[in-house]
């Protein structure tokens, strides 16, 4: 499948909409649940280069995989610069892959894509190896590039591989991300640029580090940690004990703490304080609310302990944080 008709059927999923222009193709996200946008930049017949921003829990994907069978795809690269973002391995295990990242499969995502934390930023490249071969063979000619010979060291016999980009890799990677604002044609041609010296670095890396998985995790075990992020998530207002958590799916506290901070990569209480202080920000933006009420809103009993976390957090006091957002949006205004 060549990435015109990877295109064509991301734009049939509901809330996808597309737009081109000279030198890339965009797709949009545009949900009630948050917004993105996926870049497409063709770099050579056969390579494309994406820039993917998300805020957003999912991505919706197509079915890329031929009826739905297991059909092999491009060579998928996948450099995640910040977020966090779940695979699905093979044998149905869940990895989650984060900041500093690196991936490589030639297999799809199997339903969607899911963003735990809500946010991911990354990079993706979608190398077609035979349309390469045909059409780009001069990158063999000239630069000795084999994109066969890639996937033969990083996905043997089908396998995913996962692990923190080497120095050498990730200094090209965070390169090619600075590039997005950059004005055209030089940003293309620059992406081109990297793109060969990266591969070239993979091709002829001379110990490739072994791909590397913190923990592995069942579909029961992310499923329970997604509900037990729902629970908490319902009502800021409610406080949940973990022994009481973890009673409602008859496992230990320390599993459901492990399965919760492996699917979202914090431990419950941090994850919950963020939560509660980007919520806190809105209420104190886009509402009326007093300060006190606001506490309340957020899950705060003590005012005092509620401001203190918020200036933790944003470096100047609930009150101060409104003002600002009022002058600005004033500002706005009157422009």
């Amino acid at each position: 499948m060549n990435i015109d008709e990877i295109i064509r059927k991301c734009v049939e999923v509901p809330g996808i909409s597309i737009e081109r222009g000279e030198y890339s193709a965009g797709l949009f996200l545009n949900e009630k649940d948050g917004k993105g946008f996926v870049t497409f930049f063709p770099l050579f017949p056969g390579l494309t280069l994406a820039y993917i921003s998300v805020n957003a829990p999912l991505w919706t994907a197509p079915d890329l995989r031929g009826e739905g069978s297991d059909e092999k795809g491009p060579l998928l690269l996948n450099y995640c610069v910040t977020g966090r973002c779940e695979i699905i391995l093979n044998n149905g295990n869940f990895v989650y892959v984060t900041d500093g990242d690196l991936s490589l499969t030639e297999h799809f995502a199997q339903r969607q894509y899911v963003y735990p934390r809500r946010i991911y930023e990354g990079l993706e490249f979608f190398a077609e190896l035979d349309t390469l071969a045909a059409q780009s063979v001069w990158l063999l000619e000239e630069f000795g590039l084999d994109f066969h010979c890639v996937v033969e060291r990083y996905c043997r016999n089908g396998s995913t591989y996962i692990s923190k980009a080497v120095p050498d890799a990730e200094e090209l990677l965070k390169k090619l991300w600075s590039l997005y604002h950059e004005p055209m044609p030089f940003a293309v041609m620059q992406m081109k640029i990297y793109s060969l010296a990266l591969f070239s670095l993979l091709m002829e890396q001379t110990e490739i580090p072994l791909s590397q998985v913190c923990a592995y995790f069942t579909e029961t075990q992310v499923s329970i940690a997604k509900q037990v992020e729902q629970i908490i998530t319902a009502d800021l207002r409610q406080h949940h004990p973990a022994w009481e958590l973890a009673a409602r799916f008859s496992i230990s506290e320390t599993s459901m703490k492990n399965y919760f901070r492996g699917v979202f990569g914090q431990n419950i209480s941090a994850y919950l304080r963020e939560l509660r202080m980007r919520k806190a920000s809105e209420l104190l933006t886009g509402s009326r609310l007093s300060v006190s009420e606001v506490t309340e809103q957020v899950g705060y009993i003590n005012q005092s302990k509620f401001a203190a976390a918020f200036k933790k957090q944003f470096g100047i006091s609930p009150l101060e944080y409104r003002r600002r957002r009022h002058l600005e949006r004033l500002s706005h205004e009157k422009l």
